[in-house]
């Protein structure tokens, strides 16, 4: 059995290698298993366990710089190279940041074409593992996996401490959200959902994302720096200087209120998975524009994103005597608030499971009419807020959807477990669906 994993940094290699460590106890026969990574910190974890590591975005850069001449001929002749719409593929990185040359990126997708098809005639996988579905290299692994009819699991973080793990994709691509069947549904009404569990998590050595950190902080705006790496980590995302936010508590609001939560901007979910909006000054703008009278707009914002959003953004929520609730504690908000409304963070799934009254703005797993308030236009917003006013859950139904979501999607334990649990489980299922 040949098994190739595309990850990102060491926290994913370990989980690589937990997978690797199962099969082999599992199988009886050599498992010839390859983790690439995106990130220097995941290449050198695998690296120093003297596992099979490749640095990706490296590895396509020499590439380009050896066969710069002969990829500019087909950038200017072709949109397609090798059956693949190269071009279709570099939509991520383009919105990140537009300072990046198309050129570089195009060249960037042309040498990973090569790379993979020369792997995957070389090593003839049987399986492809990846962390979630997006990004140059990913997106690129998966096509030509798919052409070579090469078997290929997406996995991802998932909510409540679990690991999504699917045959069709991530976030808004998961088999959950393309296949929904009453019937199938139903079917699962007696199943027994796991309860959610609560683990130590792992604790990673500084070193590993010292040295991305680093390497960032030393090439990101040269040359020498791969284009398709170039602003993708959240630490180095050109965020505004951190505004200090007048945070309040829920205590303080008198009015019934409406907890509208913001994500990190320009993450896959914001750049793929938006159709309504592309920054979160437009989603609090009118989001506060449309809101009924007698409810009151909090905004929460992302923990890893506090005071750095745009400073349109603040200007806005400033001018408009908004208040921003950092401090109360996520349960408890989501408890209180009358109305949750997100774009598509995991924050909505929370909501929905709790039975609170949920509008979805964007596209995601979750965004199904039997379990929360789907918004489909812009035009929509007022109307659907309105709605939201004296919208009851159903219940019964939200409990299906939750056992669906753990019984064919999440499984217990987290990526970033001290001890792994889903990496056994993705190992188990594989072998049992060969």
């Amino acid at each position: 059995m040949t098994v190739m994993c595309i990850g990102y940094y060491d926290k994913f290699s370990r989980f690589f290698l937990d997978i690797k460590k199962h099969l082999q106890i599992q199988h009886n026969s050599f498992i010839n298993f390859k983790v690439y990574s995106i990130h220097f910190s995941g290449f050198l974890y695998t690296l120093f366990r003297l596992n099979f590591s490749c640095w990706l975005p490296l590895k396509a850069w020499f590439l380009v710089q050896r066969k710069k001449r002969f990829y500019k001929t087909v950038i200017n002749s072709s949109d397609v190279y090798k059956e693949i719409s190269y071009k279709d593929y570099i939509k991520f990185h383009e919105v990140l940041n537009s300072n990046i040359p198309k050129q570089t990126l195009q060249l960037q997708a042309i040498a990973y074409i090569d790379i993979f098809k020369a792997r995957f005639k070389k090593h003839q996988p049987d399986y492809l593992l990846t962390i979630g579905d997006s990004r140059l290299s990913i997106e690129i692994a998966i096509a030509l996996a798919k052409k070579n009819n090469i078997k290929i699991y997406y996995i991802e973080q998932g909510p409540f401490n679990t690991t999504f793990f699917d045959n069709e994709g991530v976030n808004a691509n998961l088999s959950i959200r393309k296949k929904y069947n009453s019937e199938v549904f139903d079917s699962l009404v007696n199943t027994e959902t796991q309860p959610y569990t609560i683990s130590k998590k792992y604790k990673r050595l500084p070193l590993y994302r010292g040295m991305d950190f680093l390497f960032a902080k030393l090439f990101e705006k040269t040359s020498i720096y791969p284009p398709d790496l170039k602003y993708t980590d959240i630490a180095h995302y050109n965020a505004s200087k951190a505004y200090n936010a007048s945070n309040k508590n829920i205590k303080h609001f008198k009015k019934p209120f409406a907890l509208l939560v913001l994500q990190v901007p320009k993450d896959v979910n914001m750049i793929y998975h938006s159709p309504n909006f592309k920054t979160h000054t437009q989603i609090v703008a009118n989001v506060y524009s449309n809101l009924p009278e007698g409810i009151q707009l909090i905004v929460r914002e992302h923990p890893l994103y506090i005071g750095k959003y745009r400073t349109p953004l603040y200007d806005f929520i400033k001018e408009n005597n908004i208040p921003i609730d950092n401090n109360t504690s996520l349960n408890q908000v989501i408890e209180t608030a009358k109305i949750v409304i997100v774009n598509n963070s995991t924050v909505g799934i929370e909501a929905i499971l709790k039975y609170k009254t949920t509008v979805v703005l964007g596209n995601s797993f979750y965004d199904n009419n039997h379990i929360c308030l789907k918004l489909k236009s812009k035009e929509e917003l007022a109307a659907i807020l309105k709605k939201a006013m004296n919208y009851e859950p159903d219940k019964a139904k939200i409990n299906t959807f939750k056992k669906v979501l753990f019984n064919r999607t999440l499984f217990q334990g987290a990526i970033t477990d001290k001890t792994l649990i889903s990496s056994k489980s993705i190992a188990h299922h594989i072998l049992a669906n060969q």
